[in-house]
C-alpha cells in the first residue's frame, strides 16, 4: 500500500513538472491550499521559475509566451500594453518629447508595480529584474546557442533557463533584447540585455521601443 501511495505521489508531481517545462502558466494555477507543492516544482502563482543558483529565481518564460522558445509579447519600458508593432515607439510617460515620469524631477530609478509588466501580468510575487540581476545572469552564467532559436542559460548550480532570441542568427545584428526594470542615467533609455552570435552583456534604448520581458521571483 505504502509503495503505491509513493508512486502516485511521484506521477503527481511529474506531472506539475512537465506543465512547468512546457508552458509559462500551469493547466491550474497554483492554489493557496497547493502552494507549497508548487514552491516544490517550481511555482509561483501559477508561473514556473528555475533557481540557476543566483540571487533571484528565473521565469522557464516569457511575458506573453506559452512555452520558453516562444518569443511572448513585446513591451515599452514602464508599459504594461503589449506594442502592435515594431514601429510603434510611443510612450504612455512620453508627452511632447517630455518624459513625465521616471525623470530627473521624480528620480524614479526603478519601475514601480503599477508600471512593471511582470508584476501587471503574473502577480504581485513576479517583477522585471534590475540591472544588476540581468549583470549578475550575463556573468555568472554559460550562454550557448541553440538551433539557431535562442540560448541556453546555464546558472553556477547547472540548471538552465532558454532565452530566444528575435529571429534567426544570419546576420551579426542585435537579435535578443530584454528589458530591465532600471532606468538610465539620462532618463531618456533604459537598461536593457542584449545578446547576439558576437555579444553578450547591458545596454541602454528609448523607454519606447517595445522589448521581451523575462520575469523574476524571489528566493
Amino acid at each position: 500500500m505504502k509503495k503505491l501511495l509513493l508512486f502516485f505521489a511521484i506521477v503527481s508531481v511529474a506531472g506539475m513538472l512537465a506543465s512547468c517545462n512546457g508552458n509559462g502558466k500551469t493547466a491550474e494555477a497554483a492554489s493557496e491550499e497547493n502552494a507549497a507543492e508548487a514552491e516544490e516544482v517550481g511555482m509561483v502563482q501559477g508561473y514556473c521559475y528555475v533557481d540557476l543558483g543566483l540571487s533571484v529565481n528565473w521565469a522557464t518564460c516569457n511575458v506573453g509566451a506559452n512555452a520558453p522558445e516562444e518569443y511572448g509579447n513585446k513591451y515599452g519600458w514602464g508599459e504594461t500594453k503589449a506594442k502592435e508593432s515594431d514601429f510603434d515607439f510611443d510612450n504612455k510617460y512620453k508627452v511632447d518629447d517630455e518624459w513625465t515620469k521616471y525623470n530627473e524631477t521624480d528620480n524614479l530609478t526603478i519601475l514601480e508595480k503599477d508600471d512593471d509588466v511582470a508584476t501587471s501580468n503574473w502577480g504581485t510575487e513576479w517583477r522585471m529584474p534590475t540591472k544588476d540581476e540581468m549583470q549578475e545572469l550575463v556573468d555568472k552564467c554559460t550562454w550557448t546557442i541553440k538551433d539557431n532559436k535562442g540560448f541556453e542559460v546555464k546558472g553556477p548550480n547547472g540548471k538552465t533557463i532558454f532565452l530566444p532570441i528575435n529571429d534567426d542568427l544570419s546576420t551579426s545584428h542585435c537579435k535578443g533584447n530584454y528589458w530591465t526594470s532600471s532606468c538610465y542615467e539620462n532618463c531618456f533609455a533604459a537598461y536593457e540585455l542584449v545578446f547576439h552570435t558576437k555579444f553578450t552583456g547591458l545596454n541602454s534604448d528609448s523607454r519606447g521601443h517595445g522589448k521581451l520581458v523575462r520575469p523574476v521571483c524571489a528566493k
